[in-house]
């Protein structure tokens, strides 16, 4: 392989991988957590698919309380875990001490749990301490987050990604404090104007930031991609400024087709991003097979780009496609791309922390194709059933959407066992590419 190659290949994360990582517990609780919650959202869903899709079904205790529980349990719990592994890895930082990390699992998991069942069960005279005791535990991980950049010897690109995702994330926790006190006590005159804005700085902002920074640090990485990506600082800067725009535009409740044009440059980041991860995949290098995580990795672009489209008529406040923007964010492109992704960490973090030498190179294939399409198929076509339910009315749809999704969740914590059980596939050494 030729020099290029390697350096695009992403061979440098690979030697720091576990020298600066944290004990595996750290973000193997966050993870176990956000599986969880992902499991709870489905079957919350297909159990109230006729309440939901119903005129005026987003506006219900049951349907804040979903999402919230989708939003809080299964995405912000799954990334944060994955920061918690990621940041002293591509930063060169030392970790955070172990038992900060675990106390602040335990404040989250608490405060989400508290504050999620205040919603669904319609109690909002409790909302106010869940949401503070909620903002209080993300302002933790946050300083999780400063403190390991404080320690970096050196920053990318994906870093910047990653500290605007941030402080986006800590943006909605406090505007979510504020709303829920608000609505209790009155503290300002029109607390609602705060929830467009909300939605899009936790959907466009952290949840999409993250994403696609992650994305740019790990798809050449575990595809030994042999080009690099050409548009991260461009996509960056399309994502940002459509971001501040979109907020802008919402908070001062401009014209409709104004909100909507402010997202065009989102949209137009979206593209590049699709562009790059087409040509990551497509590029890919020794020992690098097709796969699960290539084609999970495309889908998940591709869906990405289908949320920014549809998030131009919500903003416009076309209903219902403000319920189709957020869950296909939710239940769209984040459990395709963790799926995906998580498909080669999950067995490599695994293996290499057992010691077993030459059994974890990073891009190889541990799981059989079929399985693994297989189980991205269920996600895909369970997401495709839940918005048709939401464009057309139907129960029916959404449920049978919601069972799709629950059981491609059910699917993958199998698939990792088959992979870390080692009987479908033997491993040999892969040179450079073995720890």
């Amino acid at each position: 392989m030729s020099a290029r190659g390697q350096s695009a290949g992403g061979l440098r994360p690979l030697r720091l991988s576990l020298g600066n990582a944290p004990p595996f517990d750290v973000p193997a609780r966050f993870i176990a957590l956000g599986g969880t919650a992902l499991l709870a959202g489905c079957v919350l869903i297909a159990v109230g698919a006729d309440r939901l899709v119903a005129p005026g079904g987003w506006d219900t205790p049951e349907a804040l309380g979903i999402t919230h529980i989708l939003a809080l349990g299964f995405v912000t719990a799954i990334m944060t875990g994955v920061l918690y592994q990621m940041l002293p890895v591509i930063l060169g930082a030392r970790p955070v001490p172990a038992r900060a990390s675990r106390l602040t699992w335990w404040c989250f998991l608490v405060s989400t749990a508290v504050f999620t069942a205040t919603l669904i069960s319609g109690h909002d005279d409790l909302a106010p301490i869940g949401g503070i005791a909620l903002t209080l535990a993300i302002a933790a991980i946050t300083a999780h987050a400063v403190s390991v950049m404080r320690r970096a010897t050196g920053w990318n690109v994906v870093a910047v990604y990653i500290a605007i995702a941030v402080g986006c994330l800590d943006a909605v926790a406090v505007m979510g404090a504020v709303l829920a006190v608000s609505l209790r006590t009155g503290m300002l005159a029109d607390p609602l104007s705060l929830l467009a804005p909300k939605i899009l700085l936790a959907v466009g902002g952290w949840l999409g930031l993250v994403l696609v920074g992650v994305s740019y640090q790990v798809v050449p990485l575990f595809n030994v991609s042999t080009v690099r990506p050409r548009w991260p600082r461009p996509v960056l800067l399309l994502l940002s400024t459509g971001l501040v725009l979109g907020v802008v535009a919402l908070a001062a409740d401009l014209a409709p087709p104004v909100r909507a044009a402010a997202l065009v440059p989102y949209v137009a980041g979206a593209v590049l991003y699709v562009t790059d991860i087409v040509r990551l995949t497509r590029f890919r290098g020794w020992p690098a097979g097709p796969g699960i995580t290539p084609v999970g990795e495309v889908a998940a672009a591709v869906v990405f780009l289908l949320t920014a489209l549809v998030a131009l008529p919500a903003a416009a406040g076309m209903q219902p496609w403000p319920q189709v923007t957020v869950t296909s964010a939710l239940l769209g492109w984040a459990p395709l791309a963790i799926s995906a992704n998580g498909a080669r960490i999950f067995p490599f973090l695994a293996w290499t922390r057992a010691g077993v030498p030459g059994a974890a190179p990073l891009a190889a294939n541990r799981i059989p194709i079929r399985a693994g399409v297989g189980q991205l198929a269920l996600l895909g076509l369970g997401w495709l059933l839940l918005e048709a339910g939401f464009l057309t009315r139907s129960g029916a749809a959404a449920r049978t959407g919601g069972l799709l999704l629950l059981l491609g969740a059910l699917a993958f914590p199998a698939l990792i066992a088959l992979a870390l059980g080692g009987r479908r596939f033997r491993w040999a050494p892969l040179g450079p590419f073995t720890r």
